[in-house]
Formats: structure tokens, sequence, C-alpha cells
């Protein structure tokens, strides 16, 4: 930097005189903190947007043909680095199970792949804490059931058990199929659907029947294909959707998401 000399002739600019053994004085201290306090400030959020863009594309790799996916991201002081990562998707495909209605990711203290992340990926090298809450509406498993062989699928909820309807073809004629299941997690990173009772035709159908079918449609939902995964140890079933979190209860605030906006599900 360079100052003008005091007394001199217009236009002419010097280096200031040194300052050899003298400490800045307490109003230049406080200047030179702001400006670093101001310069970090600035570095750490003028990158917000296009981080925010590198997450989405790098999240929807994996939550794919979301109608909707809300990033918000708190980027740390180093590069990869953030305080918390918020990912609401609505309208998500995750694989080939049911449409996932609404789903809430959370990463607090993680460490990415700068150069993945750049790539359009995610690869998660380190983090703190995490939460993931899931809504499946009975209306998505509905249409799940009915493109997988079976139709005229309808679906209703009560006392923690899923009813249903529908018919399949038999050996060539229309069979109808009446059952009641649940659904079970156990903290690993899977939804398994067990039946509790199974009818064709009026009549119950063999328990090694029940078992094939169920092999052919577990697991449900799961997270096979994600670059970073969350054991699931709750779910509640009602009259409108199903309901999965990686915390206690799913219904109660989540105490590991680190805080922001929580995620609620209403129907």
């Amino acid at each position: 930097m360079t100052v003008r000399e005091p007394g001199g002739e217009p236009g002419r600019w010097a280096v200031p005189r040194a300052t050899t053994g003298r400490c800045p004085s307490p109003a230049l201290r406080s200047a030179l903190v702001a400006g670093v306090v101001l310069l970090v400030a600035w570095g750490a959020a003028a990158p917000a947007g296009a981080d925010e863009a590198l997450l989405a594309r790098a999240f929807g790799s994996f939550l794919r043909r979301a109608d909707e996916l809300r990033i918000e991201a708190i980027p740390d002081l180093y590069e990869g680095g953030y305080a918390r990562i918020t990912v609401v998707g609505r309208g998500v495909h995750v694989h080939q199970g049911p449409r996932v209605d609404e789903v809430m990711v959370r990463l607090v203290g993680a460490s990415l792949d700068p150069a993945a992340l750049r790539d359009g990926r995610l690869r998660v090298v380190d983090y703190r804490g995490s939460a993931l809450r899931v809504r499946v509406l009975l209306r998505s498993l509905q249409d799940h059931f009915n493109a997988g062989g079976v139709g005229d699928v309808r679906l209703w909820a009560e006392g923690g058990y899923l009813y249903g309807t529908g018919t399949v073809q038999f050996r060539g004629q229309p069979t109808r199929l009446r059952m009641k299941g649940f659904f079970a997690v156990s903290g690993t990173t899977e939804v398994y659907f067990y039946f509790d009772a199974l009818h064709a035709n009026g009549l119950p159908l063999p328990t090694a029947v029940i078992r094939d079918l169920e092999r052919s449609l577990n697991p449900i939902l799961h997270q096979r294909e994600w670059p970073v995964q969350f054991p699931l140890r709750t779910l509640r079933l009602d009259a409108q959707a199903l309901l999965l979190s990686s915390d206690a209860d799913p219904a109660a605030p989540c105490p590991s998401c680190g805080g922001g906006p929580q995620v609620t599900y209403e129907p």
C-alpha cells in the first residue's frame, strides 16, 4: 500500500516511512482485525449459491427425478467442509421401490470430497452427525403394487397393520387377493414387509407360498446405492403414510439434526 507524503506535491506518492519497533495503535489493530473477519466471512459466504448447486446435483444422483429438491448448506472454512447440510426432497425415486413423497437428509460437521463434488458425485469423507426422515404415502404404495403385476390394489392402515385387496392372474384366471401385513426396521438401512395373513379367493395361502412372495417383494426400501447410509430405527404407519426415521421417535423434534429448520410430516 502507498500513501501520499504529507506536504508533498500533488500527484506524488511514496512508501510510508518505516516504524520499526513501534506497535500499531489500538484503532489500527481494531481495523485490521475487522478486515480479517470481514474477509473470512466473505470467503465463507460467497460460494454458498455455487455450493448449493453442486450439492443439489450430487444428492440428485441418488435422490432421483425429484419434483423438488431443496438444499440448505452452511460451508465451513475449508474446501469440502460443511457445518451443516440439509436436503429436503419431494416426489423422489430412490430405486425401484415406491415413490418417496418426502425425504429429509441432514449431515452435521461433514467433510466431502471436493473433486467428486465438482464431478457431480457425493463422496462423504467424514461427518459428526446425521439424520434421515422419510414419508411414503399409502397411495404411492398402491401405485407401486399396481405397477408390479397386482391390479386394482386398494390399501388402508389400521392399528399399525397394512391391509389391502387386489387382483392377480393365477393359471390364467383372475384371483382376488386379500392381505394383512406390517413393515419392519431393526437399525439396518432397509425396510421389510411381512404378511400376517394372505388369502386368495377367500382361501389362506400356504406359508411356503407367502414366504416366496415376501422374498420377491423385500426389501421394500433400501439405501444400497446411497453414498452415505442411515440406519433406520423407527417407523410409524398411520392412516395416510408410512413414516421412517433414523431417530428413536419419528414424531419428535430431530435431536441429531444440529439446529436449523425441522421437517414435519403433516397430511
